[in-house]
């Protein structure tokens, strides 16, 4: 839609995430007098994804999980096409396609999100079989799960952390299969992962590492019994729950000519390589970097909404602590790792370890140059993660940060 002397702006939004819906608030701030319109597939108004697994094993409370209500929306004129698949991009007429009708725009926000991912294994259209990304979702894990002796867990990641916590809760055995040779590996050392998982073992969970899902075996009904692996062992289970990771909804812009790698392409600005198309959220890559994360999400909605209603902000690629919450415990990492030894930069590391296995407790201090530059923490001594996230890049010593972490 060309924008024409005195006419109003048509901003359009497709995806309802924590990055579409900041997009829309952001945009609506910057400009009263908008037109907005946000696209969203489940019909449903925007929730928290990131609550789904507290509702495995009782009943969904879809308002208690709603970002905003329906007053909002409409106090904020912002309106919601719901169960409404955007099919194809337009770039050149200021356009965009959904099943039911086109939709010309002034600018526009790619806030498509992304999908789990469900590997080709042998046997994946058995019943049985779930991901997690939606309220229906958890609502078919739940019906499956009232029947259900065993469960096996697929992925030792948030979301599959979180999913065997909360089945192990109803008293359901539950084996966790990862890939990887030991829990959370990109966020652990091999001591903090240790330690993490015997806090997990400790609850009753079954942890297989190393293991290779090749796929499941069924009864006569079309419903999973057994997870196969690459070893030829095999765990039982009646239900199967899927969390090897996500990939970004792009398939339909691929002939629109913008710039894709795995991701949408997008400058500081999240500006894509076409004037007026801007991407942010789990679809776009922020001048090569991706996050992945809600709160992530969030601030480059704000950024793209903000500059699609015609402001000038910047996406700031702060580093964000990785925070788990899940188990009866917390996991947090921040900052650098450290190396042992010398960086490139000929940065001079020191690394500090307190672990106490009986209480599942551990703290990694790092420390270059004499600064402290960054943590790994488990259990008790992760609730203090703020007051030393402030600590980071400063010359506080060892002494003064157990302080804060012990007591």
């Amino acid at each position: 839609m060309s924008s024409i002397h005195g006419s109003t702006r048509q901003i359009l939004i497709v995806g309802s995430g924590a990055a579409g819906i900041s997009a829309a608030k952001a945009a609506r701030a910057r400009d009263p007098e908008a037109r907005i319109i946000m696209f969203g597939e489940e019909g449903r108004l925007p929730y928290y994804r990131l609550r789904l697994c507290e509702y495995i094993g009782r009943d969904v409370d879809y308002d208690g999980l709603k970002i905003n209500r329906e007053e909002w929306f409409e106090q904020n004129r912002i309106r919601i096409e719901g169960a409404s698949k955007v099919i194809a991009i337009d770039p050149k007429a200021g356009r965009i396609r959904t099943e039911e009708k086109e939709y010309g725009y002034d600018s526009l926000v790619l806030a498509t999100g992304s999908t789990p991912v469900m590997p080709p294994f042998e046997g994946k259209e058995l019943h049985g079989i779930h991901t997690i990304w939606t309220l229906d979702d958890v609502a078919e894990i739940n019906r499956d799960l009232a029947g259900a002796g065993r469960a096996a867990v697929i992925g030792g990641g948030l979301l599959g952390l979180e999913a065997a916590y909360r089945i192990s809760e109803m008293g359901i055995g539950v084996t966790l299969i990862e890939s990887m040779p030991r829990l959370l590996p990109r966020q652990l050392d091999e001591e903090g992962s240790e330690i993490f998982s015997g806090k997990v073992m400790s609850l009753g969970i079954s942890v297989l590492c190393g293991k290779s899902v090749t796929g499941f075996e069924g009864d006569r009904k079309g419903h999973v019994t057994k997870v196969h692996m690459a070893d030829g062992t095999a765990v039982e289970a009646d239900v199967v729950i899927v969390a090897v990771g996500v990939r970004p909804n792009i398939a339909e812009f691929h002939d629109s000519g913008l710039s894709i790698g795995r991701f949408l392409d997008v400058n500081e600005r999240m500006e894509t390589n076409i004037e007026g198309i801007f991407a942010a959220g789990d679809v776009a890559s922020v001048n090569g970097r991706w996050s992945g994360q809600w709160s992530v999400a969030a601030r480059q909605g704000q950024v793209a909404g903000t500059n699609a209603a015609g402001g000038d902000a910047v996406f700031e690629n702060a580093d964000v602590p990785y925070i788990l919450a899940t188990m009866g415990t917390r996991v947090v990492c921040a900052g650098d790792a450290g190396v042992s030894g010398r960086d490139g930069s000929g940065g001079a590391y020191g690394v500090v370890r307190k672990a106490d296995k009986d209480k599942f407790s551990y703290s990694r201090l790092v420390f270059r140059d004499g600064l402290f530059a960054g943590y790994m923490l488990v259990g008790e001594p992760a609730k203090a993660f703020n007051k030393i996230q402030q600590l980071i890049n400063t010359g506080a010593g060892v002494e003064e940060i157990n302080a804060v972490l012990y007591g």
